[in-house]
């Protein structure tokens, strides 16, 4: 029934995230032998120091998409719409 596809999702959903997990302990264990909880910190701040860029591309989407519909109807020549589009695809 309907329960078993969302438990079969949910699964699946959860099985994706299996690698990035195992790398990062993985990560973090090489850091701990190697330099002890200082390489842990510095390796933390590393992951950590690509948040805003993620965060930017992010915001970025829904901004171009909107001036991309406000180009439209404007009634702007086709290339203006182009060039939103691609930017709207960079930022999803």
């Amino acid at each position: 029934g309907a329960a078993t596809g969302i438990i079969y999702g949910l699964a699946l959903g959860y099985l994706s995230s299996v690698l990035p997990v195992a790398l990062i302990a993985g990560a973090i264990y090489f850091c701990v032998k190697t330099t002890g909880m200082y390489g842990v910190a510095v390796g933390s701040l590393g992951m950590l120091s690509t948040l805003a860029t993620c965060l930017t591309i992010d915001v970025y989407g829904p901004i171009s998409d909107n001036a991309g519909g406000v180009a439209e109807m404007s009634e702007f020549p086709g290339s203006v719409r182009d060039k939103t589009d691609a930017l709207d695809a960079a930022g999803n």
